[in-house]
Formats: C-alpha cells, structure tokens, sequence
C-alpha cells in the first residue's frame, strides 16, 4: 500500500498542469503520475476495490472510478469517497472523478 500513498501526491502535484501556464512545468510528474496509476490500476488498486479494469478504456484508476462510482455497494462508497475527498478537491476543474 506505500505505492498508493506515493501515488495520491504525485496526483496533487500532477493534475496542476491543468492550470496551464507555468503550471506546464509539471508535465513530467503528470508522466509519471500516469504510468504510477496505470501500474497500480491493475495490482493494488484492484485488490484494493476488489474490482479489476473491464476494458481498455478503464486503464486509468480514475476511468474505473467513473463506474464504481454508481455502484449501491461498499465498492461504490469507497470509489465515492476517494473521488470525493482524494481527487476532486485537487483537481484545477472540481470534478476529476463526477459523482
């Protein structure tokens, strides 16, 4: 579980290229970022949720999300609260993961 909380900060800092700007310069912890969570999406996360990515679009753990997020189960509390309170809040735009 320690890549996972290696992950959520390099999120913070990634998703700020959204900004534009000099917020540009981030671009390369947004590369990494990214490869971090495709990795975990398929190891971690997934045992994590108990729940593995259906298609290629769900390569991402926030794509995944976005289906979790409508489940009525512990799956669906857990995808709402990391969208919630772990990635929303950080995100330029508000909303990464709508719920």
């Amino acid at each position: 579980m320690i890549s996972v909380l290696v992950l959520w900060p390099v999120y913070i800092v990634a998703v700020q290229y959204l900004r534009g700007g000099w917020w540009r310069l981030l671009a390369p912890f947004t590369f990494v970022a990214l490869v971090l969570d495709v990795v975990l999406n398929y190891t971690e996360l997934a045992l994590l949720t108990w729940d593995w990515p259906r298609d290629r679009y769900e390569v991402t753990f926030s794509n995944r999300l976005k289906r979790l997020v409508a489940r009525d189960d512990w799956r669906g509390k857990l995808a709402r609260y990391i969208a919630t309170k772990m990635l929303n809040p950080y995100d330029p735009t508000g909303t990464h993961v709508a719920v």
